[in-house]
């Protein structure tokens, strides 16, 4: 069964109602609560709404708390921070989200790790993108190599990984039997990269701890060099609570409907184990029509039963 995050949302109505209405109209059966700015997270209202539908609940993106939050943490990145007046801000939020996901049915969370506060991370994304189309002729331009910048966030990052972990351990301690998928990002500089993630799991065996797959993500770092983009899954296929299913242009641009990219998802589909969430996150910049023809696309890729 393919669900669909609320990360899409009806743009013609902007609401939480009209938005899971829509959802059922397109013939899902499930849905994950998303973070969105114009779904605002009200815990009684979405529980009303979802009484009209059909629909149920099967996982829910941290952080989704009616507390209120910095903007640098509002899809958890406060967990791997040093600050430890950060970290639990954001281990206090993520708890909310535990708590709302369970009260909402929900069998997994979705979990950011978080990143080194790099300077001018995203900016360097871009270079590497460059770097990575033009070769030696974009380093020579740009005066900086792919090495130079994968240093820097190596340097910077141990700590946020340690700080990371720090903020699992004391989640797993203070929260019930919800599964906890951390999600692997689309930054360069972002956490988990592959070989965190390996350790990561291997430090925490409990199995409430798991992988989330983002198949966008997956494809951006394979472009970068960072990991293929497939090896996510061959190494931790045992551990993978769910997938997020988007589809991806110029192998930069993500959260398209399935089919209307470059992602062949036939061979995703046999790397899932059984029993792995499937979720569709799409951007709310396309229509209802283009999200049912992405769903079927996934079903004939395999994504059926």
């Amino acid at each position: 069964m393919i669900a669909l995050s609320t990360a899409w949302y009806s743009r013609s109505k902007p609401s939480v109602g009209a938005t899971l209405e829509a959802v059922a109209k397109m013939g899902f059966e499930a849905v994950e609560i998303g973070v969105s700015d114009a779904l605002p997270f009200r815990l009684k209202e979405l529980q009303k709404a979802l009484k009209s539908t059909p629909l149920r609940v099967v996982s829910v993106h941290n952080i989704c708390s009616e507390r209120k939050l910095d903007p640098t943490n509002r899809r958890g990145d406060w967990l791997a921070s040093p600050d430890e007046e950060q970290r639990g801000a954001g281990v206090a939020a993520t708890l909310d989200t535990i708590e709302n996901a369970r009260a909402l049915g929900a069998s997994a969370v979705v979990l950011h790790l978080g990143s080194p506060p790099i300077e001018l991370r995203w900016e360097k994304q871009s270079v590497l993108y460059q770097l990575m189309r033009g070769g030696p002729v974009a380093e020579e331009r740009l005066g900086v190599s792919r090495e130079e910048l994968l240093a820097e966030r190596a340097e910077a990052a141990p700590g946020h990984f340690e700080a990371a972990c720090r903020s699992l351990a004391e989640l797993l301690e203070r929260s019930s039997g919800t599964k906890l998928g951390v999600e692997c990002r689309m930054g360069w500089h972002e956490l988990p990269n592959l070989d965190e993630l390996s350790v990561l799991l291997e430090r925490f065996p409990d199995p409430r701890v798991g992988y989330w797959h983002d198949v966008g993500h997956a494809v951006i770092q394979d472009f970068l060099g960072l990991a293929d983009q497939h090896d996510w899954l061959r190494r931790h296929r045992d551990r993978t609570i769910g997938v997020h299913l988007h589809d991806v242009r110029e192998r930069t641009r993500d959260h398209y409907p399935p089919g209307l990219g470059e992602v062949d998802f036939e061979p995703l589909a046999g790397l899932l184990p059984p029993g792995a969430l499937w979720v569709m996150e799409i951007s709310a910049d396309f229509i209802a029509e283009e999200i049912a023809l992405g769903k079927r696309h996934l079903e004939e890729a395999g994504f059926c039963g």
